[in-house]
């Protein structure tokens, strides 16, 4: 994490934005159990401190009031502002900490944040600010926050696909619920609904952290998933068939003046879906060529060439049309 001088200054001096001042206030409160942080200071220049973030939430709903502090508290304020510098630069090279911080990060108000919603049911299509583009599957939000420079941060509540453009200066954090899933640059699946009792992250490419409630953080790469049971918050990784292509991922496909039933059937065995398909679209017939596609984009053309739709529930797809003449 890079809480920098430059931010830490800002904050002190009632100069920051709302986001830098969120980002203070939890790296501050993550230093609650950690023995190499607040804990070193005296009594007194903890108080101040904690005075300090009462003061910036107090502005947030009722007027400032004048007031001419002791000399001691000047004191107190710039031994605190030397302090969270020294402490700053040990926590740039903490990476637990930099974990900790993202857990508490992810009950940031959602105010300021992009918001998107399926509520088709196709697959919806999105592009982030950042470039990474985004699958969302039926019945699914996602909040982006646009105003954060230090990370790329995502809320997300159903299923959903992601392309991250690598940013090694600003991971990407996706927080499910009790589950924080962490990349620089990379695709994989989220399955995180909150009814759920289990949620899933499964790798296409690159490499994926994935970390629970408890802060137990592991590690999947390419053709494995990760697990999160919402009851116990354990994590179990396991490895996916090499030899079969899932939903989330990218097939190859070839179709020769094919009936639409073998159609189907192909589809199937590649993505691991079940697909209804209407009896008046059993004769139609359908020649193309898909390279490395996506099921959406594989479903949307074979649609618009037999003038049909599909709408999909869970892994299941249904295909409806008036048939082919």
């Amino acid at each position: 994490m890079r809480l920098n001088q430059e931010i830490i200054k800002k904050y002190l001096d009632n100069n920051c934005s709302e986001g830098e001042q969120i980002l203070v206030e939890a790296w501050y409160k993550s230093f609650e159990n950690n023995p190499d942080g607040i804990s070193d200071l005296s009594e007194d220049e903890r108080e101040e401190l904690i005075q300090r973030g009462r003061q910036n939430i107090d502005r947030k709903i009722k007027p400032v009031q004048i007031y001419t502090p002791p000399r001691w508290v000047w004191y107190a304020s710039g031994m605190a502002a030397m302090l969270l510098i020294v402490i700053g630069l040990s926590f740039y090279f903490n990476p637990k900490i930099d974990n900790n911080l993202s857990r508490i990060k992810s009950d940031i108000p959602l105010s300021d944040w992009a918001k998107y919603e399926n509520s088709s049911a196709k697959i919806l299509k999105i592009s982030l600010p950042d470039g990474s583009m985004v699958w969302l599957q039926p019945k699914t939000q996602l909040s982006y926050n646009q105003s954060d420079r230090v990370y790329r941060q995502v809320n997300l509540k159903g299923e959903a696909f992601f392309d991250v453009k690598r940013d090694e200066a600003r991971p990407f954090l996706i927080y499910s619920g009790k589950m924080t899933t962490k990349v620089l640059g990379t695709s994989f699946n989220v399955k995180a609904y909150p009814e759920t009792e289990q949620f899933e992250v499964s790798v296409v490419t690159g490499k994926v952290s994935v970390m629970n409630d408890s802060e137990k953080e592991v590690f999947i790469t390419p053709k494995q998933q990760v697990i999160l049971e919402n009851k116990s918050d354990v994590l179990t990784i396991k490895d996916l068939p090499k030899d079969k292509t899932f939903y989330w991922e990218l097939a190859s496909l070839t179709f020769d003046d094919t009936s639409m039933q073998n159609v189907v059937d192909n589809i199937e065995h590649n993505f691991n879906v079940k697909i209804h398909l209407n009896a008046k679209l059993k004769d139609c017939r359908l020649s193309g060529n898909f390279d490395q596609e996506h099921l959406s984009t594989i479903l949307e053309i074979i649609c618009k060439s037999i003038d049909a739709e599909y709408v999909m529930d869970g892994q299941e797809i249904y295909l409806r049309g008036e048939g082919c003449e």
